[in-house]
C-alpha cells in the first residue's frame, strides 16, 4: 500500500478520487454528505500496487488546526484507516492541532491512532490527536 499527500486542488487528487466521491455507495458510507476540498485542504490517499484507491482522508488547514471532516476507507478497513492516520499525524502534528469529526463506527480505530474524544453527537464524535495518547497505546 502506498499513501500520497496531495494538495486540495491537485489534478492527481481528482484522478485518484473522483470515481469514489461521486459513487452512491461511498456517499452513503459518509451519511450522504458530500466531500469538499479547497486550496486549504491536504489529502492523504491510499492506493494498492495496481493503483486502486483504497481510501482517503482530507484535512482542512486553517488557524493552526488540521480538521478531518469526511473521509473514506474501503470496507471500513481499520488497517488502511490507521495507516492513513499515521501518515497524516506524522506530517501535520508539528504545525497543527489535529481534530477529527469521526463517524461512530471508526472511533476505536481513531483511539488506537492517538485520538481522544472531545464531544459526542448522535452520528459523529469530535476527537483530537494527542502524542501522549499515542505513546500510551504503543
Amino acid at each position: 500500500m502506498e499513501i500520497v499527500k496531495l494538495n486540495g486542488e491537485d489534478t492527481e487528487l481528482y484522478r485518484r478520487i473522483a470515481h469514489l466521491v461521486m459513487n452512491k455507495d461511498v456517499l452513503a458510507s459518509n451519511n450522504n454528505y458530500p466531500f469538499k476540498t479547497s486550496p486549504g485542504h491536504v489529502w492523504f490517499v491510499a492506493y494498492d500496487s495496481e493503483g486502486r484507491t483504497l481510501g482517503f482522508i482530507p484535512a482542512e488547514l486553517k488557524n493552526r488546526k488540521a480538521t478531518i471532516n469526511n473521509y473514506y476507507v474501503a470496507h471500513d478497513d481499520t488497517h488502511i484507516l490507521c495507516a492513513m492516520l499515521a501518515r497524516l499525524t506524522e506530517e501535520l502534528r508539528k504545525e497543527f492541532a489535529i481534530l477529527s469529526v469521526t463517524q461512530n463506527r471508526h472511533v476505536q480505530a481513531f483511539r488506537k491512532c492517538g485520538f481522544s474524544i472531545m464531544f459526542e453527537w448522535e452520528k459523529y464524535v469530535k476527537m483530537i490527536y494527542s502524542e501522549d495518547d499515542q505513546e500510551k497505546r504503543s
